[in-house]
């Protein structure tokens, strides 16, 4: 009799590999957390307040769903100045304060005396969203706070979890944001264009500026003309020019975080009209640095376009 067991080891497989492929595929990703000082108006716990936010940031770090940006980092980007500035109680500053961060979820918090206990209040912002969640725990004035900012790392992740869609937008493929542009393009008169826009990474020599790429491919396939002054002497109808910033962030693991910033300014030939002036900042994650910058200065370049191209197309 023949064995058919390889067969059938085969056949297995072509059904499960697919399978746990689609479930890692549909796994979500980490959540990027950043936990800033917490604040308390009694001066006698101010050592407590930034304990609190030290052991917060380090729970929620153990989980896997979340990855947490290191404070060093956090000092980087925002300096110690930044850091206890009172704007960060309005949701709306916090939300950007977290965008600069490249963070999801941005936590601050405030310690309040009750008796012989100290409530420990943690706000949780969507950077998304500005939309604000809270958590307490109650911890003893004197000895270790370790339990009671583990218990208040629990409730924090099971709120990021249960609450997910708040702090992470829907996704929406390039391929399905270039049809919505297509629809607004369409039947119009579309102006010829001229793109330049520089690009600077902080840590390397820029070769291929990836906005300039991103702005040139897109509104070709958009059906604008596109002039490069470098082989052409035809004169666009629109210059669209500005700068692009790249620069490594966190590392965790092999993973790598970059920060980008595009620029950019649109400008009408004829009479030097300024058409739009506009900036964007986006955050990637890659296991190269490089591709990291050059992923964030795409997505920020999207974000751009999204914003300028009605405001180019001629009625």
């Amino acid at each position: 009799m023949k064995n058919n067991t390889p067969l059938l080891l085969i056949g297995l497989l072509a059904v499960i590999l697919p399978a746990l492929r689609a479930e890692n595929t549909n796994s979500p990703s980490p959540l990027t957390v950043a936990v800033l000082n917490f604040e308390s108006s009694d001066e006698k716990l101010q050592g407590k307040a930034a304990e609190a936010a030290a052991l917060l940031s380090a729970q929620l770090s153990t989980s896997g769903n979340f990855w947490t940006i290191e404070r060093a980092d956090i000092d980087k980007v925002l300096g110690e100045q930044t850091m206890g500035l009172s704007g960060l109680n309005d949701p709306a500053t916090a939300a950007k304060t977290g965008k600069l961060l490249g963070a999801k979820a941005l936590i601050t918090g405030r310690l309040i005396p009750s008796g012989e206990s100290v409530i420990v209040v943690a706000k949780i912002i969507s950077t998304e969203t500005s939309r604000v969640f809270g958590e307490t725990a109650t911890a003893p004035k004197e000895g270790s706070w370790e339990k009671p900012t583990g218990e208040l790392s629990t409730k924090v992740g099971k709120l990021l979890d249960s609450q997910r869609s708040s702090f992470i937008p829907v996704f929406v493929t390039n391929e399905q944001r270039l049809e919505a542009l297509r629809q607004i393009v369409k039947g119009k008169n579309l102006p010829s264009v001229q793109v330049g826009i520089s690009e600077v990474d902080l840590r390397r020599v820029a070769i291929d500026p990836a906005a300039q790429t991103e702005f040139r491919k897109v509104l070709q396939e958009l059906g604008f003309e596109v002039i490069d002054p470098a082989y052409s002497q035809k004169i666009s109808e629109v210059i669209i020019s500005g700068e692009a910033f790249s620069e490594t962030g966190a590392r965790r693991g092999q993973l790598v975080s970059a920060r980008a910033r595009v620029e950019i300014k649109a400008i009408k030939k004829s009479d030097g009209k300024l058409l739009d002036s506009d900036s964007e900042n986006a955050v990637a994650v890659d296991i190269a640095e490089a591709t990291a910058g050059k992923i964030a200065l795409q997505d920020a370049s999207w974000t751009l376009l999204e914003r300028l191209v009605p405001k180019i197309v001629n009625p």
